[in-house]
């Protein structure tokens, strides 16, 4: 089976990449070749790889957003009309996909939600930026699109999709997303206090951990703000980000190298999973974090917003808690999962099995054997008229 995979800008470090690296690795043993469209990919010696899969590059022209927005459109249109794929999966909005995973969530869903924390001047902007105008205008433009299948990876996306483009419920599967729950692991309180020491933080102090792109969205600076309130609390930021030396200069200001790291992008992120007591995500709208699942599968305690495709099943199993994108409401759920850490940590693991990759993969496999099947039926059916 062949399968084309489009991603516009192919970060290893980025959710959905990790997401298509996990998932085409768990579909390796279904003799499923896959051939991965994207604008550009970045390689860094510490980066995950692929291997055996193929890149095409799709040629972007244009200076402004929108006029390479469109342009990456119009590039692949090309590349899949010279190519033979079995089946074409899309994670970038565009027309001409059998399925398109919703990694990003619904843009209309998060400009809303920019518009509702933004001064004046910026919810004007939201509603004229030629960028966001194009991105909409293809959403609604899919939402029309009979034969194509969305993947949602959460509840939280599922339902968005259907308020707001009114899209029928038999075309969206619910595939969350997968992980190899034996690549990650619990660590000892021997183990912390050793890798803490390493890192240069307080071994006896709770540590809190922040992996994710994209400060602003993923709530970094409010968490950063949350760990000034809490004179014995540490804090471990990493991630790739524009705003990196922002971040660092914020730490400075407040007085906070001692208790504050800011690591950057990193390949291996298991060193710091093992120095945390408890994860943080605190973002303005997260579909569903790859970052959430390692943090259970090495028992932490999960604490994020209600934006966070996660959330629901964190409450019901008892794993974290919910806080608002602001440093009062931060600092408090902290406080209160240190408080309740030993139950939570314990649920935090429990509830990781729920995301073995292998169940995953059995879901993906499942749907591409059933569009296929679909394809084949519709291919007879157009040769008999």
């Amino acid at each position: 089976m062949k399968i084309a995979i489009i991603r516009r800008k192919f970060n290893p470090f980025g959710g959905a990449e990790q997401f298509i690296t996990r998932t085409i690795e768990g579909l390796g043993v279904f003799k499923i070749q896959a051939s991965i469209i994207a604008e550009s990919w970045s390689k860094t010696d510490d980066a995950p790889t692929l291997a055996g899969q193929d890149w095409i590059k799709a040629d972007v022209q244009g200076n402004s957003r929108s006029a390479k927005f469109l342009s990456f459109q119009q590039s692949v249109a090309t590349i899949l009309s010279t190519h033979q794929f079995d089946l074409i999966q899309s994670h970038e909005r565009l027309l001409g996909a059998d399925i398109y995973r919703l990694g990003d969530g619904v843009h209309a869903s998060w400009v809303a939600r920019l518009a509702k924390i933004s001064p004046w001047y910026t919810k004007l902007w939201l509603k004229i930026d030629p960028y966001h105008r194009a991105v909409i205008r293809t959403e609604q433009e899919m939402a029309k699109e009979p034969n194509l299948t969305y993947v949602a990876n959460s509840t939280l996306v599922q339902q968005e999709l259907i308020d707001w483009y009114h899209v029928p419920k038999n075309r969206i599967v619910l595939i969350e997303n997968g992980i190899d729950t034996k690549a990650f692991s619990p660590s000892s309180q021997t183990k912390k206090i050793t890798e803490k020491t390493k890192l240069g933080l307080n071994p006896q102090l709770p540590t809190v951990l922040f992996v994710g792109s994209g400060f602003a969205r993923k709530g970094a600076f409010e968490l950063l703000e949350a760990i000034n309130r809490l004179p014995n609390f540490q804090l471990i930021v990493v991630g790739h980000d524009k705003q990196l030396t922002r971040i660092k200069k914020r730490v400075k200001s407040l007085q906070l190298k001692k208790r504050v790291l800011v690591t950057g992008p990193q390949g291996d992120v298991k060193p710091f999973l093992a120095a945390a007591d408890i994860f943080c995500l605190p973002s303005l709208y997260d579909p569903f974090p790859n970052a959430v699942l390692e943090a259970l599968c090495s028992a932490l305690p999960v604490v994020v917003t209600n934006a966070v495709g996660i959330a629901n099943a964190l409450i019901q199993a008892n794993a974290g808690l919910i806080c608002n994108k602001e440093s009062a409401g931060i600092a408090q759920a902290l406080l209160q999962a240190w408080g309740e850490r030993e139950v939570m940590s314990r649920n935090a693991l429990h509830l990781s099995k729920n995301y073995d990759l292998a169940k995953a993969s059995q879901q993906w496999l499942a749907l591409y054997n059933t569009l296929i099947e679909k394809k084949k039926e519709n291919h007879i059916a157009h040769s008999t008229h």
